[in-house]
């Protein structure tokens, strides 16, 4: 009897697993710089909300749990930046992760020194996302570009090159 149920779950489980994700079948998030907005200044600190867009390259829904990155301006560490914040990437799609970081003023304003004959700012974001997935806990992600500081309006946000 115990032959016949050994039988059967050789034959029956891999056919159960066919709809199963697989490692190899499972694509890391595309995370990039969309927005810098200046928000409010405390002391010595300035107030910044940084938004990632997090795009989705698999047929399934990512659900994203937590966000750690650091910014370089320049080659110059600028900002820290964390996020607990659940937020599911639909399938095939983008998500924006507004995240708010505090900064130096002395920071800020080294790096209005650093740019004042350039016309923009060289930025590099690099962090992990983690994400609620048993074959995905985390990914690491890093990108580089180019921020344009002039002001765009009201919202006091700068423009992503």
């Amino acid at each position: 009897m115990s032959r016949v149920f050994a039988l059967l779950a050789v034959i029956l489980l891999p056919a159960g697993l066919g709809g199963c994700v697989t490692p190899q079948e499972v694509k890391a998030p595309h995370i990039t710089l969309q927005d810098v907005r200046l928000l409010n200044t405390e002391g010595l600190s300035q107030h910044l909300e940084v938004k990632l867009l997090v795009s989705n390259p698999n047929d399934f829904d990512i659900p994203l749990t937590g966000l750690r990155f650091g910014m370089q301006m320049n080659g110059l560490d600028f900002a820290e930046g964390l996020s607990n914040d659940r937020i599911d990437i639909p399938r095939l799609g983008r998500a924006v992760v507004p995240v708010e970081v505090t900064v130096s003023v002395l920071a800020v304003m080294k790096q209005i020194q650093a740019v004042q004959k350039k016309n923009g700012v060289d930025y590099r974001v690099a962090g992990t996302a983690f994400l609620d997935h048993v074959l995905l806990p985390s990914v690491d992600f890093e990108r580089q570009g180019k921020l344009d500081l002039s002001v765009q309006g009201r919202d006091k946000s700068f423009k992503v090159m």
